[in-house]
């Protein structure tokens, strides 16, 4: 046990006792200035506090606690993920994530067919911090869920644990009804440099949302290399100037020379980023290189 004396300890024992003042500002208050005590004793009454009636005490006393390793704080919001109040049950699936505990994921896992769509978020989101392969058929079987925010935080998860083995899974939510889950799930499939889907992000060149198209462009540029070219040289033409930039600045990565005459004429494009881009990539060619 860490021993302290003088003023230090009569400040410890003065801020013991603040947690249990009436005023909730002042329990919260005390919490922050016992973090830097490290003591069972203090660790005891933190850990008291996770039980306050207070929302912003308890959380307070979480954020204190997180990155101490005890058992008992893991125990205690492992039990509140039963709880009735929706607010807790979210908060407690939050800290298991920041503690990062494997002890956690199979509970975590449940919570993922929780009735409040926020918990399910956040369980998402935990399993990818937490990183463990037991969580990946659950996260894949999420990206079904009804809430298109729960199956981003899946996509995310599972770009963390395992983009390989859900390979087809991500494939299939290019077709996800939301554009956002469209859009993250081309990004993962080209980060994780996903060959298989190839085609697909060929067709996600065509997506009614230009958000898409942009994501499909990366993925295609870090996964086609001489393939992806001729798709590319047709998003030149696409009616987002955003779309045509990107396509520009991929065409140059690529570095094909097929790709020469086409930046050459979108160098007339109408829009000065597009110009920009296309020149870019073009003196990456060799080209109006200074």
């Amino acid at each position: 046990m860490v021993k302290y004396s003088g003023t230090r300890y009569k400040d410890m024992n003065i801020f013991l006792r603040n947690l249990n003042n009436p005023d909730w500002r002042a329990r919260v208050k005390a919490i922050y200035d016992l973090k830097k005590y490290k003591n069972s004793k203090v660790l005891d009454a933190l850990i008291g506090k996770l039980d306050d009636k207070n929302v912003n005490v308890w959380i307070s006393a979480a954020n204190v606690l997180k990155n101490r390793k005890d058992p008992r704080i893991i125990d205690f919001f492992i039990k509140n993920l039963k709880n009735k109040s929706n607010e807790i049950r979210w908060h407690s699936v939050y800290f298991l994530g920041e503690i990062g505990d494997n002890i956690a994921v199979d509970p975590i896992i449940k919570k993922l067919n929780d009735k409040n769509s926020e918990v399910r978020i956040n369980a998402a989101k935990a399993l990818g911090k937490i990183g463990d392969s037991k969580a990946i058929d659950a996260l894949i079987n999420t990206l079904d869920d009804e809430n298109p925010a729960v199956r981003k935080e899946a996509i995310s998860s599972l770009n963390l644990l395992a983009p390989n083995e859900s390979a087809q899974a991500l494939i299939n939510s290019l077709n996800d009804q939301d554009k956002g889950v469209r859009s993250l799930a081309a990004i993962v499939l080209g980060k994780s440099q996903t060959y298989e889907a190839f085609d697909n992000l060929i067709d996600s060149l065509n997506d009614i949302e230009s958000i898409v198209r942009i994501s499909a462009i990366y993925a295609l540029e870090k996964i086609g290399g001489d393939q992806a070219v001729q798709p590319l040289i047709s998003a030149l033409k696409d009616p987002y100037w955003e779309v045509r930039s990107d396509a520009a600045s991929a065409l140059g990565k690529i570095g094909n020379t097929d790709a020469i005459v086409p930046l050459i004429e979108i160098l007339k494009d109408q829009n000065s980023f597009v110009r920009k881009s296309a020149t870019k990539a073009l003196e990456k060619f060799g080209i109006f290189k200074k």
